[in-house]
């Protein structure tokens, strides 16, 4: 991402916490050409959702700029 805002890093940062947890049930030691559609969607899903969830939980905890 090119231009990232300090929410965008933290959220960032926040997400990786979230993905390192799927990756223990996934395994640590798999390559990521070894992993199964399964395993690949499952790490896509939680980029997604969790970079939605911390980016609106920032949003929610800022004052309104007006």
């Amino acid at each position: 991402m090119i231009g990232t805002t300090d929410e965008e890093r933290l959220a960032i940062a926040l997400v990786m916490k979230r993905l390192g947890q799927t990756m223990d049930q996934i395994g640590w030691s798999k390559r990521l050409c070894d992993l199964n559609e399964t395993d690949v969607t499952a790490l896509i899903e939680e980029v997604l959702e969790g970079y939605g969830a911390e980016m609106s939980r920032i949003a929610k905890s800022q004052e309104a700029p007006f």
